[in-house]
């Protein structure tokens, strides 16, 4: 420990004009790069490496199993076996959000092409500046990054009437184009818009789908199934507080235009929609009993004539364990695999003594009707917070990005790290968790919001090609009272 604080003092004081060689030991190291180009020369060991937020610096991992958090155009050497790059910049400077932060990412992949969207200069009471974007031509190795045009007016910056939150990236074959669907609140009224795209980078207007009082917790999926009665169908699925419903429309024609509402269930948060290979819409979202979602219901809703009509089923019940001083509701991922086996993830506490902290936890359906009782995907660390990927060519083949809580998280400020796992057979065994952090981070070093420190209520996981590529949150310490958070994605091989 002595060894590390020296190493850690040496680096507070590198000089900012010049770049600084920082060398590790023959020993397992944690190197945190300064804000000017450094050149990080790892020693032998396995080390963890931390050079995002800072200009342009160049990594050579040496020997050991290294793992490296980096900015987008940082020079990182091929013996650097994880390497998690920097999707977001937040460039505003609007004194009602917290600045620089990025959270809530979901992701799509289509072939080798990843497309993630995300918060952009979160604010603490809710939503934020913009939404980003960012997409990947290499399964997940690089990207290029942008922000959606209109969605906040585009204004510079925008106003405190003016946010966008929730975003949520699907793909849809048929048409050729990516969509992203936000909610965007706008003087005490909310919107769910919609913006359209060919190559995931360049984003047109935002479409209206749906505005109202209170919309929350949109998301968007499409139908891409061959022999699908509602091939290339867009769904969009949404709460609306003020008439105590869930809603679901869908479009036909590559999102220019929007159905009527349709009430597809009571009120629900967190909806989560699959299409099964046959055309069957399946939706599961939360009914939650308290504030904090600590108990209540996961459900699913079932549609097979093209988000027509619905019927109600229970998934599971949900007891889970408060993640304070974290705001990490129990929200379920979603996802299904080419068989058309649905698996429905969250975080729930019923496998601890005395519900003392979360495991995750899988429930699975082959109809969206019956599920089978939930199993526990993790069984260490304090976990919340999951995005869930199938495998669209290996059924059975899943993967799960999750935050987590080093140690036991018993007062604030408590210590996040990220991890992800695998499973070859449909959830029944999991490969031991892989760490992505590399540098533990603060439960300060990230934005405040309404229920707690934040890095978003979902994360996202896409397989691309032979890679899985977890999307999720990291942050370092704050600069000059300003944060250090951003969205990051790494790329790895998939097992199998």
């Amino acid at each position: 420990m002595r060894r590390l604080g020296l190493l850690l003092l040496l680096l507070l004081f590198a000089s900012t004009a010049t770049a600084a060689t920082i060398r590790g030991t023959k020993g397992a190291d944690l190197i945190v790069g300064t804000p000017a180009s450094d050149h990080i020369v790892a020693g032998a060991g396995n080390d963890l490496v931390q050079v995002a937020f800072g200009a342009t610096d160049s990594v050579d991992c040496g020997a050991g199993f290294d793992i490296v958090s980096a900015d987008a155009t940082d020079k990182v050497a091929s013996n650097c076996e994880i390497v998690s790059r920097r999707l977001s910049v937040d460039p505003y400077q609007n004194a009602d959000s917290q600045h620089e932060t990025a959270v809530e990412p979901d992701s799509f992949a289509w072939g080798g092409t990843v497309v993630a969207a995300f918060q952009v200069g979160r604010r603490a009471a809710g939503a934020a500046s913009n939404i980003g974007t960012a997409v990947s031509r290499d399964d997940g190795r690089t990207w290029t990054r942008a922000l959606l045009p209109g969605t906040t007016g585009n204004a510079s910056p925008p106003g405190p009437e003016l946010a966008a939150s929730d975003p949520s990236v699907t793909y849809d074959a048929v048409h050729g184009v990516w969509i992203v669907s936000t909610l965007t609140i706008e003087a005490n009224f909310s919107h769910v818009y919609t913006a359209r795209s060919t190559d995931g980078l360049h984003w047109s207007a935002p479409v209206d789908a749906a505005d109202g009082p209170l919309l929350d917790k949109d998301w968007i999926t499409c139908d891409n199934g061959t022999t699908s009665p509602f091939h290339g169908r867009f769904y969009l699925e949404y709460t609306d507080d003020d008439k105590n419903i869930t809603v679901s429309q869908f479009s036909t024609d590559g999102g220019l235009t929007w159905s009527p509402p349709v009430k597809a269930g009571a009120v629900l948060v967190g909806t989560q929609p699959v299409v099964q290979p046959n055309g069957t819409l399946v939706v599961v979202a939360g009914d939650y009993r308290d504030e904090r979602a600590l108990s209540g219901s996961m459900i699913a809703l079932r549609s097979t004539d093209g988000g027509a009509t619905f019927a109600t089923f229970t998934v599971s019940d949900l007891q889970a364990a408060d993640n304070s001083p974290m705001r990490a509701i129990s929200l379920p991922s979603l996802e299904a695999d080419s068989n058309g086996t649905i698996y429905a993830t969250w975080s729930d506490c019923r496998f601890r003594p005395g519900c003392s902290q979360n495991d995750l936890v899988l429930s699975t359906s082959t109809d969206g009707m019956t599920w089978s009782a939930p199993v526990r995907v993790t069984s260490g660390a304090d976990a919340f917070i999951p995005g869930l990927a199938a495998d669209p060519s290996h059924p059975g083949h899943l993967a799960v990005v999750y935050a987590h809580y080093y140690g036991t998280c018993s007062k604030a400020p408590c210590l996040l790290g990220i991890s992800l796992v695998q499973s070859l057979d449909g959830g029944k065994t999991w490969s031991t968790p892989q760490r992505l952090d590399a540098q533990p981070f603060s439960t300060n070093w990230i934005p405040r919001s309404e229920g707690g420190r934040m890095v978003g209520d979902y994360f996202s996981t896409s397989y691309a090609g032979s890679r899985v590529v977890p999307v999720f949150a990291l942050a370092t310490s704050m600069l000059n009272g300003r944060f250090r958070e951003a969205i990051f994605a790494t790329s790895l091989r998939a097992l199998g």
